[in-house]
């Protein structure tokens, strides 16, 4: 396996351009399951960090000393459970939908996937420090490449050919995964905070 800084961004371009392609290059290379865990902490750990420096270019110090960002593990944990929650949905709802990709394959293009988004916050943050009127824009065109890649890493994982029904069943099942949370918190005296 080609682990050069060359064949990443060579990766990084056949994804963005071909995204099945792209999945299908990265569930080819046959990589123990223990360094998919491994690579899917460190995006984690990734995103965590940069996202703790936009807050800090976005907000200040202040905005780091409450709530989640308080604390860098909580805030892991919290984007941890998400990512691992995004895992466990695309690998179970597309089974359930007669898909056919494994949990293995499931991890490492999730993984990827995020790998990818990372790429975009960077980009973010040059924005809020040479661009800040940019860095929203970005905002909107990270979610929308999430979106895309991830209706085109599913189709790709489970051997789906519409990419408008995949696209129809992410998003009813985000409403439900939204939906149980909601109660879930409500069931456990969890409230979000209240608005001014």
């Amino acid at each position: 396996m080609d682990t050069s800084a060359s064949a990443f961004l060579a990766l990084v371009r056949e994804t963005l351009s071909d995204p099945r392609a792209g999945a299908r290059r990265v569930i080819s290379v046959d990589i123990p399951m223990s360094a998919r865990w491994q690579a899917f902490l460190l995006v984690i750990v990734l995103s965590v960090l940069l996202g703790r420096v936009a807050t800090l270019l976005m907000l200040g110090t202040d905005a780091l000393n409450g709530g989640m960002m308080a604390s860098p593990l909580q805030s892991g944990m919290l984007q941890g459970g998400a990512l691992l929650l995004l895992v466990f949905a695309t690998f179970n709802v597309g089974r359930l939908m007669g898909g056919q990709g494994s949990f293995a394959d499931t991890l490492i293009l999730v993984t990827w996937l995020q790998a990818l988004l990372l790429l975009v916050q960077v980009v973010q943050v040059l924005a809020l420090l040479l661009l800040p009127p940019f860095a929203g824009m970005l905002g909107i065109l990270g979610m929308v490449l999430f979106l895309w890649l991830l209706t085109n890493f599913v189709a790709e994982l489970h051997g789906f050919e519409s990419l408008g029904k995949v696209f129809g069943v992410i998003l009813l099942t985000a409403i439900g995964l939204g939906f149980v949370v909601t109660v879930l918190m409500a069931i456990l005296g969890l409230a979000p905070p209240e608005m001014g």
